[in-house]
């Protein structure tokens, strides 16, 4: 038995240290510094004074060494563009215990783990993601194991007056159960933006300096790792026995991308510790202390620790415990540098938002072609797309800029010729799926139309939820059939829809799922309200409202999982477009139909789905049902449902409630569901329906 096991299994004898005292961080009083007064004499002083308590604090209040318990999750996610809704890829969960002792040395133990994937990965995280922060850092910053931050200057480190800027922005009173600790709030920024350094802010103890709190992030160019995106660390500390500041929580989250192309995916790691269970003055031998600075116990051993939490419950809102936010962290910095030195300024380079806007197969286009140039600009992005439908014989373009000019509000411009527009508020499916499916059966699942025009977007956050409004021009045109398939199909017949101009307003709200939404669960939602006319300084013709949400119980009882869903719209007024009726019918709506068999200018559905897992992670079931209803009011309407069935198989309203009942197979976590559906009612049929995950579709 090794030295750290041997110790690790005796350190039972001595007393747990009283909990700490825990900073809740409230402002009693504040005292808002000068928001302009950078380098003030009254920072630098502090900060001087922190610098030189850190190299004796311990010595000052008596302590050799010490011992801990820690317990923390580490989470591996995948995102479609920073700031955009996340998905789980892989959870671990670990427990370690901690030793230091004067003055600087540190060992850790991994005495338990356990972990599960939730798509396929064989991510291998760096050591130092693994550990607890021991020392606020140490003088010398190293991440991931120095490949992403190597031998950065600590902003509280001998040398950093000389390579920092500082300035005092707050002064808060901590209200602890038996006292109030003073601390300033001291944000830092290096003196050099253009170069390597930390941006965040220190609250330090006004009494002794120690350090209490630290939220910091990077420059760009302090990464050494060209696709390291970002990277957010909290450490907090909590004060034990009335005089040491020791951790007590902390987090990291780290974002990277693809180097070479300008594609919508990130992965992220996120971890967050807790500390405890500190013992004081243990006497522990300083020969503990060779060898490595982590390691792990016998893997048994680690997959028989018990656990007294959830491995998903620093993801789920309802559990986890981590203000302040990594999200806020950003935020932070951005209002002491501008974004442009935290974001990597990229050159042109390959764009493919997915793999559909570069390469696919339609009814009304054929095939279609076509490359995609983007740039990364400060606080924002440019992307540029171009290509050929070989079968329409039609050239397609368009061009969009992004900006955010702060955390919470994006605006986007951008415009568009000759691009195939879709009539369904949400798709039927991905871009790949209907690719295949019209190379096979002669279906895309879509209804389509040309469209040039432009639109201007000016998005912002309200917490959780997101709202836009927008303002844009449309120049409409019928799509045909695209002539000369590539194979020899029968392909739907294309809707011979409405042409002309349409200017149109349009407000949405939504609720993006929460993180990691397929382990945790929630709701999420979206309703879009459009107003439009067929020229711009007209009266308003129509307005089109349509919402949808869903909510997620991933396992209910007996590991079954429950998932609700319903959507609804309307269209009203005197001269409805063809192009904003409410098809229903098989995919995407109430499967078990033809494919839009069924159109109006009302709408409404809901499904149920219990799911399964049987031999994870290769093989789940579910099963489902799905009601629908579809209305015909207003002469408007009825107008429009005449323009809709000039080509194709004729549609009309429902006669009563559409009900599809079926059961579907999910293979390999799940990414591959195949499912047959049946409608029971109003010309019901067989229907296989064969897709992949909705988070996948963006990319495909």
């Amino acid at each position: 038995m090794s030295a750290a096991v041997a110790l690790a299994a005796a350190v039972t004898a001595a007393d747990a240290a009283a909990a700490p005292q825990l900073p809740p961080f409230a402002q009693t009083g504040p005292r808002p510094a000068s928001q302009s007064d950078w380098n003030s004499p009254r920072a630098r002083a502090l900060v001087e004074r922190a610098i030189a308590r850190r190299s004796q604090w311990a010595a000052a209040g008596g302590l050799v060494d010490y011992q801990a318990h820690a317990r923390g999750h580490i989470y591996f996610l995948y995102d479609l563009g920073r700031g955009t809704e996340r998905h789980l890829v892989k959870a671990d969960q670990l427990a370690l215990d901690l030793y230091w002792h004067a003055p600087d040395r540190t060992r850790q133990l991994i005495v338990g783990r356990r972990d599960e994937k939730v798509l396929p990965t064989n991510i291998r995280y760096h050591i130092d993601h693994l550990m607890v922060v021991m020392d606020n850092l140490g003088d010398r910053i190293r991440l991931g194991e120095g490949s992403e931050v190597r031998d950065l200057l600590h902003p509280a480190a001998p040398g950093a007056l000389e390579f920092y800027d500082y300035r005092l922005a707050d002064s808060l009173t901590l209200v602890l159960p038996d006292r109030e600790v003073r601390v300033y709030k001291v944000e830092v920024r290096p003196h050099d933006l253009d170069g390597p350094g930390v941006v965040g802010s220190l609250l330090l103890d006004r009494a002794t300096a120690d350090i209490v709190r630290m939220e910091v992030t990077f420059t760009t160019a302090s990464y050494r790792d060209e696709t390291l995106d970002y990277f957010n660390i909290r450490l907090e500390n909590g004060l034990w026995e009335g005089r040491y500041w020791l951790p007590y929580r902390q987090g990291i989250e780290l974002r990277r991308e693809v180097e070479f192309v300008q594609f919508p995916a990130g992965g992220i790691i996120r971890a967050e510790f807790s500390i405890g269970d500190y013992r004081f003055n243990t006497g522990i031998p300083e020969t503990f202390f060779r060898g490595p600075a982590i390691v792990a116990l016998p893997q048994a051993t680690r997959e028989a620790f018990e656990f007294e939490g959830g491995l998903y419950d620093a993801l789920d809102p309802a559990v986890a415990t981590s203000p302040p936010s990594m999200e806020e962290i950003r935020e932070q910095a951005t209002r002491i540098v501008t974004e442009s030195y935290l974001q990597r300024a990229e050159g042109l380079r390959l764009a493919v938002p997915g793999i559909s806007s570069v390469f696919r197969f339609r009814r009304a286009e054929g095939l279609y072609a076509g490359p995609g140039l983007g740039r990364s600009v400060a606080g924002g992005s440019t992307l540029l797309l171009g290509g050929y439908a070989f079968g329409a014989e039609r050239g397609q373009g368009q061009g969009w800029v992004r900006w955010k000019p702060s955390p919470s509000y994006e605006i986007e411009l951008g415009g568009y010729y000759r691009q195939v527009a879709e009539v369904s508020a949400w798709p039927a499916s991905s871009g790949a799926v209907a690719t295949l499916a019209a190379l096979i059966d002669g279906e895309d699942y879509r209804e389509p139309y040309w469209a040039s025009g432009g639109r201007l977007t000016v998005a912002r956050a309200f917490g959780p939820a997101r709202g836009s409004v927008s303002i844009g021009w449309e120049d409409w045109e019928p799509a045909a059939l695209a002539p000369g398939g590539m194979f020899d199909r029968r392909y739907r017949a294309v809707r011979q829809l409405d042409e002309g101009e349409n200017a149109a307003l349009a407000v949405e709200l939504e609720r993006p799922p929460v993180m990691a939404v397929e382990t945790v669960g929630g709701a999420s939602w979206d309703v879009r309200v459009e107003a439009a006319s067929g020229a711009i300084a007209g009266d308003f013709e129509y307005v089109h409202a349509a919402a949808r949400g869903e909510l997620l119980w991933p396992e209910v009882a007996v590991g079954v999982g429950v998932r609700v869903s319903g959507a609804a719209g309307a269209v009203w007024g005197g001269d409805i477009p063809a192009q904003r009726l409410l098809p229903a019918g098989g995919r995407g709506t109430v499967r078990g139909y033809s494919f839009h068999r069924f159109v109006g200018n009302l709408y409404g559905s809901a499904g149920l789905e219990l799911s399964r897992r049987i031999y994870y992670p290769f093989v789940s079931l579910a099963l489902f049902a799905d009601l629908g209803w579809v209305g015909l009011e207003g002469a408007g309407a009825a107008r429009a449902v005449e323009r809709w069935n000039r080509a194709g198989r004729p549609a009309s309203a429902a006669d009563g409630t559409l009900v599809g009942v079926g059961a579907g197979v999910g293979l390999v976590f799940d990414i591959l569901r195949v499912e047959v559906a049946r409608g029971l009612r109003q010309g019901g049929l067989w229907e296989l329906v064969v897709r992949v995950r909705p988070d996948f579709w963006d990319w495909l």
